[in-house]
C-alpha cells in the first residue's frame, strides 16, 4: 500500500478517528470487557500498520527542451550519407533535414546538450530510433535518455538531502522530457533501407543535420560539428516492448 505524502495529513487523522469510533461503538455495543478490550487492540493495532503505510514523495527532472520557437514544419525529413568505397574507414551520416540553416543550428544546438556537449555519444545519451509502420510509413525518434547520468545523479542527491525529513517513504522519480518524432515514407526507394543494409552494429556512425538546398535536395550542414554515435534502434511498431519510448508514444500520442 503506497500512498502519496500530499494525503499523509488526511489519512493518518481519518484512521485515527476511524478507530476512535471503533472503540466508543465497541463499548457501547459489546458487554463483554474482554472482548471489547481485545477489540480496541486489534484496531489499534491495524490503525497503527495502516498509518505506517509506505508513504511516497516526488521528484521531477526536466530535461533540456527548445529554447527557440519549434516548428514542426521545419523538419522535412531524413537525410542518409554513404561513404563511395564500402571498405574505407569513412562512416554512414544519418541526420534530421531542416528547411533553414538558422533553425537546424538551434535544433542541433539542442541536441548537442543532451549529450553534454560532447562530440561522441558512448551512454547513448541521445536516442534515435526508426520505427516502421504497416502504413508504408516509418516514424523517426530524436529523445534524450531517461538514463542520462545527471538524471540519476539528481535523484540520488535528492534522496540524500531528503534521506532524514523523508524517512521510510518511498521515492517516486518523474522526468519531463521533449519526444522528438515524425513519420516519412517508407517504401522500395527509401533510403531507410539502404542504411539498414550498410550500418553494421558494430560500426559507429555520425549524427548530423542536414538542410534542403534552394533546388529542393539535402546537402550536410558541414557548418555543424557531428555526434559520434555507437546505438540506433530499428524495429517494426509490434516488435516494440512496453518499456519503450516508442510504445507508449505510438500508443497514447500516435493511437497506434
Amino acid at each position: 500500500m503506497v500512498i502519496h505524502e500530499k494525503y499523509e495529513r488526511q489519512t493518518k487523522w481519518t484512521l485515527r478517528i476511524l478507530t476512535l469510533l471503533g472503540i466508543t461503538l465497541s463499548v457501547v455495543s459489546i458487554p463483554s470487557l474482554s472482548v471489547r478490550l481485545g477489540l480496541a487492540v486489534a484496531l489499534v493495532l491495524v490503525e497503527q500498520f495502516l498509518e505506517r503505510a509506505g508513504f511516497l514523495y516526488t521528484t521531477i527532472y526536466i530535461q533540456p527542451f527548445p529554447n527557440f520557437a519549434y516548428a514542426p514544419e521545419e523538419w522535412l525529413g531524413i537525410g542518409f550519407a554513404f561513404p563511395i568505397n564500402p571498405g574505407s574507414r569513412d562512416l554512414n551520416i544519418v541526420g534530421p533535414v531542416f528547411k533553414s540553416q538558422d533553425y537546424a543550428h538551434r535544433f542541433f544546438e539542442m541536441v548537442r546538450e543532451w549529450n553534454y556537449g560532447s562530440n561522441e555519444d558512448v551512454d547513448n545519451n541521445v536516442c534515435l530510433s526508426f520505427i516502421i509502420e504497416e502504413s508504408a510509413e516509418y516514424a523517426t525518434y530524436l529523445y534524450p535518455n531517461m538514463e542520462r547520468q545527471s538524471i540519476k545523479q539528481a535523484f540520488t542527491e535528492a534522496e540524500e538531502e531528503l534521506k532524514f525529513e523523508k524517512f521510510g517513504k518511498e521515492h517516486e522519480q518523474l522526468v519531463i522530457q521533449p519526444i522528438f518524432c515524425k513519420l516519412f515514407p517508407h517504401d522500395s526507394q527509401s533510403q531507410l533501407n539502404a542504411f539498414i543494409q550498410k550500418q553494421s552494429e558494430q560500426r559507429p556512425f555520425w549524427l548530423q543535420p542536414f538542410v534542403q538546398r534552394p533546388d529542393g535536395s539535402f546537402a550536410i550542414l558541414f557548418s555543424e560539428q557531428p555526434i559520434l554515435k555507437h546505438h540506433v534502434t530499428i524495429k517494426k511498431r509490434q516488435e516494440l516492448d512496453r518499456r519503450d519510448v516508442e510504445y507508449q508514444h505510438g500508443k497514447y500520442v500516435m493511437g497506434r
